[in-house]
This record gives structure tokens, sequence and C-alpha cells, in this order.
């Protein structure tokens, strides 16, 4: 049971404030956060958040998925829900559009990790000793997360803003250092991720969308700290995950990805006369994923049997179904859109 209050741009137009409680029946926990943000200014634009949480968290999950309180996720899932981190963290953000379409964010964040489920930290054993339990692991970071999407418009409210993408590439870097001993943090590693994705027209074809990203993490760390490669253990289709992989189910420190969806808008169903007027649309997808992964870091946090790393070869997924199902019947547009 979870409830949340914000306050909106009827209390106030330059800050903003949240927080959350909520309780689990399954471990008697409360969970809860708060935070606020405001504007430093609104030309340029830059905002400063300040944030904590003390919650349940699936790592590894594609941030377009739905959150593990959302109820589809419990109604929809396809396995026990049983591979979460109990996750305080607390964060401070900065965040300033240069000019249109270019957008820097700097961010302070600090976490603490527990392992809750089927998932454990164990050092492996020295000699002939038994593996020894890590109760918990810490971190301290400062990420800087760019975005480059030319001539980029926007959906905005007061200070949510949501992107219409436009038909040119946009770009995203993401860069992260962590820093040893800091709040007794555990480790220190570098982290750096860069993406490339686009919205292409194909005239009579539709419009393809693809992203084409590449990372890699430096430093030997533990098995949650490595790249997560976002699995989906619902039923209903993540775009941003791989929707046949499990979640813990792949991990790597150095990684290349590419994902293609073609939408191809009535081009076949507007031929035939009854799913011409349902507006039935066809997709289609491809994904591809490689990776590798250091056994070095086997040193600090053993892998569990229901982990592994992608030696054996690329992990590839394709798929095909229909969308717009729920719209209203009838003719569709004469341009076929």
């Amino acid at each position: 049971f979870r409830m949340g209050i914000r306050t909106t741009d009827k209390f106030s137009k330059q800050v903003e404030y949240n927080a959350f409680l909520a309780y689990g029946t399954g471990d008697g926990r409360f969970k809860y956060g708060a935070g606020v943000r405001g504007f430093l200014s609104k030309d340029p634009r830059q905002l400063l958040g300040v944030n904590y949480q003390h919650d349940v968290e699936q790592l590894g999950q594609s941030p377009t998925a739905f959150k593990q309180d959302n109820l589809l996720s419990s109604i929809l899932r396809r396995s026990p829900n049983n591979k979460l981190t109990l996750v305080d963290e607390y964060k401070v953000t900065y965040e300033r559009e240069w000019f249109q379409g270019f957008t820097s964010t700097l961010m302070l964040r600090y976490r603490k990790l527990v392992a809750l489920g089927n998932l454990s930290y164990m050092r492996p054993p020295e000699s002939f000793d038994e593996p020894r339990t890590v109760h918990e692991i810490n971190t301290a970071e400062v990420v800087l997360n760019t975005r480059f999407a030319y001539h980029e418009k926007y959906l905005s409210g007061t200070f949510q803003r949501i992107p219409v993408r436009s038909n040119y590439p946009v770009l995203d870097l993401h860069l992260a250092y962590g820093i040893p001993s800091v709040l007794n943090s555990d480790y220190e590693y570098e982290r750096a991720v860069f993406k490339l994705s686009q919205r292409v027209p194909v005239g009579v074809l539709g419009n393809l969308r693809y992203a084409a990203e590449v990372g890699k993490v430096w430093g030997t760390l533990a098995y949650p700290l490595l790249v997560i490669h976002p699995g989906n253990e619902t039923f209903y289709y993540d775009e941003g995950s791989y929707n046949t992989m499990n979640f813990f189910e792949f991990l790597s420190d150095r990684y290349a990805s590419v994902s293609m969806e073609n939408h191809f808008d009535g081009l076949f169903f507007n031929r035939i006369p009854l799913l011409r007027r349902l507006k039935w649309r066809e997709v289609a997808s491809f994904k591809a994923l490689v990776g590798a992964l250091d056994p070095k870091h086997t040193q600090e946090l053993m892998l569990l049997p229901t982990m592994h790393t992608l030696s054996d070869g690329p992990f590839m997924e394709a798929g095909a179904g229909i969308e717009n199902i729920l719209a209203l019947a009838g003719d569709p547009p004469a341009d076929g859109s």
C-alpha cells in the first residue's frame, strides 16, 4: 500500500515538494521518501533538487517499465517478484538547459543496498573457509548526464517536461565516478555510456525507431554495480527492456546493443476491408546485445547461479505485433496515418 503527495503550481511556481509513505504486508516494513526541487532561474532553465528515499527497487529495470508498486506489475507478472533490493538513497541534482535541446544534469548520490528475496551478497571463500555474507553495499558517486536533441520540442508543465521527438538523431552521454571511502563507500569506479537514437520516416513503410548504445565500467565491482541488462518478467511489452530476458539474468562490464522498431502505420491492414475499419497497426521489432564480464569481479561478490555473462555469444530477440487495438473503429484518415 502506498500514498504519495506532491504540490502543484497553484501552491508555487518556483518550488515543488513531494513525499510518499508505503507499507508492505509481506515484509512488514514501511518505505518512505521526500524531496524538493526548485528553479534557480527559468531562462536559462536551471533546477536544483534534493531527494531521499528508503524503498524497495528492482535493479536492472528499464526506465520505461512500470514500477514495482504499479498494480499492472503485480497482475501481469510471469514469475515471483523475489529479486528486489532495499535502497537507502540520498541525491542532489542540478539541471541546466544550455540552449534548446541541449541539457546537462549533475548528480551527487549516496546509496546503501541490502539484498532481499533470492538475492544475496556473498564474498568468495578464502582457502577452505565458507563464503562470507556481506550485509550491505555502500556507494557514493558523482554523475553527469548530457542530452543533445536538435530542434527537440516539449510538452511542458511548470516543472515537468516530456520531449516530443523530432526526426533528428538524439545523443545521450552518461558519465559516473564512484568515490571511495566517503561515508563508508566501498568502491572506486568509472562508468561511461553513449546512446544514439532516432525516429526515421521510411515512406510507405511507416516510421523506424532505432537506438544504438555502448557502455563500459572500469574498476572491480560487486554485481549490483555492474551493468545489469534490463529484463522484463511481466506479460506486457516494454520497449526499453529485453522482453524475453529475466531480471539479473545477464551482467556485463562492457557491452554494445542495438534495437529497431518499425511501425507500419496500417500498411497491410488498411488493404483488408474489415481490418481497415478497426484501425489496427502493425509493428515489428529486433534487439541485439553483445557484452563481456571480466572474471575479476567475482573476487568481490560471487555471481548467483541464475546470473550469466554473454561469453557464449549475443543475445537477440525479435517480435511482431499489433498496436492501436483500443482505437475506435471507423474509416482511417485518407493519408493512412
